[in-house]
C-alpha cells in the first residue's frame, strides 16, 4: 500500500485493486469503419475481419480474436477484442504472431464489425457504442515492468462475485505481455534461430479491469514485472516464455488458467495449467496436454494458444487449440475431458485446417481459436489466419459447426455467403453468449 501511495503522489494515475491506468499518449485521431475484407485480391472464404488500413494501428497484422455476445433490451451486441501491431516484431511469429497493441470492435451480428483506426475516445451514453480502437497499448512508464514492448489480448469476461470474491460486474481482460529484455530463442522455436536475442520474448501474464469494456486499468500482482506469476525456472518447461493466457470460473473459487509455452528439452508446444481462488493469486499445475506423440500428427509439434470452454450440453471440457505440426503449419484441433484438469482426449484429425486455395487469405495457417455457442447444438470458431506459413497473423475469420454424423465429434467449414447468414439469424436469437 505505501508503495502505491508513493506512485500515486508521485504524478502516476492510479485506482483500487492495485492498477496502474494506462495513459493514452498517442495523438492518433480515431475513425471508425465497416472492416472489409477486400483488403487484396484474395480467396476470402470465412474473413470477416482484415487487416486495417494503411497507417492505421492495426494495418500490418491482427489476431487473437475474443468475442462475445451480449443480450441487451430486444437487441444483441457482439464485441471482439483483438490484437494488431503496424510493425510486427522481429521473432516472435511463431509465439505471439501478433503481438502489439488491443483494440476493441463492435457488431449487431459478429460479422459485419466496426472498427477504429486509432485510439478510442472514451465516449458516454448513446456515442458509447460506436466508440472502437485502441483500449491499450505497451506501457511506457518507467516504473512498469510487464508490458513495455508488446501485450496481446487471451481473454476478456465479466466475472461476478459467484465465481470470485471481488469484481461484481467488471471486465476482467487476461493478456501475455513482453519486456525489451533480449532472450536468447531456445532451440526449434519456429519463427527465430536458435541462441537469437528476441526483444519480447520472454512474456508473462496480466490482468486489466474495466467498467465498459473499453477504457482499462493495468492490475499490480505481486511479481516484481506487474505480472500475476513468473515464466519457469531454467530447465523447467515453461522457462521461455507464458502465451495466451485463457481462463475458466468453473465454479465458486475455482479459476483455471490455461496458458502454453515452448519446452525446449521436449522441442514442443505445451499447454499448462494454473488455479486461482480469487483470480490474483494463482499456483501452477504443470502442463496438461501437448498434442500428439507420432511425428504424423497434425499436432506433432504440441499444442499452443488454446481456449477451453464448458459444452452447454454434455457440460465436459473443450479445448479448441492450435495445433503445430512437425513441419510449423498450423491447424486448430480440439480435445475433451470430463474434468478440465487432465485426462484430455484429442481428436485425431483437425477441426480447421489452413484452407486448400493457394491464394486463399488463411492458406497458410489458422490458430488462436476462440469458440461462441450458439442455440441448438451449433458452434461460431472465430480464428486468425495468414497467407503464408510464417509471419503475423493477417485476418479474423469465423467457421460455423455443429455435432458430425452421429453426434460425434463437431464438425466446422468456413461461412461462405448469405444462406449461412440467414440461418444465423435465427440462431442468434437463443445465443448463448459468454461461456463459463
Amino acid at each position: 500500500m505505501q508503495a502505491l501511495q508513493s506512485r500515486a503522489a508521485a504524478g502516476r494515475p492510479l485506482c483500487q485493486h492495485r492498477c496502474a491506468v494506462w495513459t493514452r499518449r498517442s495523438r492518433l485521431q480515431p475513425v471508425c469503419q465497416i472492416s472489409s475484407t477486400t483488403e487484396v485480391a484474395v480467396h476470402t472464404e470465412g474473413l470477416v475481419f482484415s487487416r486495417g488500413s494503411s497507417g492505421a494501428w492495426d494495418s500490418a497484422a491482427v489476431g487473437n480474436p475474443v468475442v462475445r455476445c451480449y443480450m441487451g433490451d430486444n437487441e444483441q451486441r457482439w464485441y471482439m477484442w483483438y490484437s494488431g501491431s503496424s510493425a510486427p516484431l522481429a521473432g516472435l511469429a511463431g509465439v505471439a504472431p501478433a503481438a502489439g497493441s488491443i483494440g476493441v470492435a463492435v457488431s449487431h451480428d459478429g460479422i459485419d464489425w466496426l472498427r477504429g483506426d486509432g485510439l478510442v475516445e472514451g465516449h458516454r451514453g448513446s456515442a458509447k457504442d460506436g466508440d472502437v480502437g485502441v483500449v491499450l497499448g505497451p506501457n511506457s512508464d518507467s516504473w512498469w515492468a510487464l508490458d513495455t514492448c508488446h501485450l496481446a489480448v487471451s481473454d476478456v469476461q465479466v466475472l461476478s462475485n459467484s465465481s470470485v470474491s471481488s469484481g461484481v460486474g467488471v471486465y476482467w481482460m487476461f493478456y501475455s505481455g513482453g519486456d525489451f529484455e533480449p532472450v536468447p530463442a531456445p532451440s526449434g522455436l519456429p519463427g527465430a534461430a536458435a541462441g537469437d536475442a528476441v526483444e519480447g520474448l520472454r512474456m508473462r501474464p496480466g490482468l486489466a479491469m474495466s467498467q465498459d469494456g473499453r477504457n482499462w486499468a493495468r492490475i499490480e500482482a505481486d511479481h516484481h514485472t506487474w505480472a500475476l506469476f513468473d515464466v519457469g525456472e531454467a530447465g523447467q518447461w515453461d522457462a521461455a516464455y507464458i502465451g495466451h493466457p485463457q481462463v475458466l470460473a468453473a465454479g465458486p473459487r475455482d479459476m483455471r488458467m490455461y496458458y502454453h509455452s515452448f519446452d525446449a528439452a521436449a522441442g514442443k508446444f505445451k499447454v499448462g495449467l494454473a488455479t486461482s481462488k480469487d483470480g490474483f493469486q494463482w499456483s501452477k499445475a504443470g502442463p496438461v496436454f501437448e498434442g500428439g506423440a507420432a511425428a504424423g500428427d497434425f499436432d506433432a509439434a504440441g499444442a499452443a494458444a488454446c481456449q477451453v470452454v464448458r459444452d452447454p450440453d454434455s457440460r465436459q471440457f473443450l479445448m479448441f487449440y492450435e495445433a503445430v505440426a512437425a513441419d510449423g503449419s498450423r491447424s486448430i484441433g480440439l480435445a475433451t475431458s470430463a474434468d478440465g484438469r487432465s485426462n484430455w482426449k484429442r481428436c485425431s484429425q483437425p477441426i480447421l485446417q489452413p484452407n486448400d486455395a493457394a491464394d486463399a487469405w488463411d492458406a497458410g495457417g489458422v490458430g488462436a481459436p476462440c469458440a461462441v455457442a450458439m442455440s441448438e447444438g451449433k458452434w461460431r470458431l472465430y480464428y486468425a489466419g495468414r497467407q503464408q506459413q510464417q509471419g503475423p497473423w493477417e485476418g479474423i475469420g469465423v467457421a460455423l459447426g455443429g455435432p458430425g454424423e452421429g453426434g460425434g465429434v463437431l464438425s466446422f467449414k468456413r461461412r461462405t455467403g448469405k444462406k449461412q447468414q440467414q440461418g444465423e439469424q435465427q440462431q442468434q436469437q437463443q445465443t448463448l453468449g459468454e461461456l463459463q
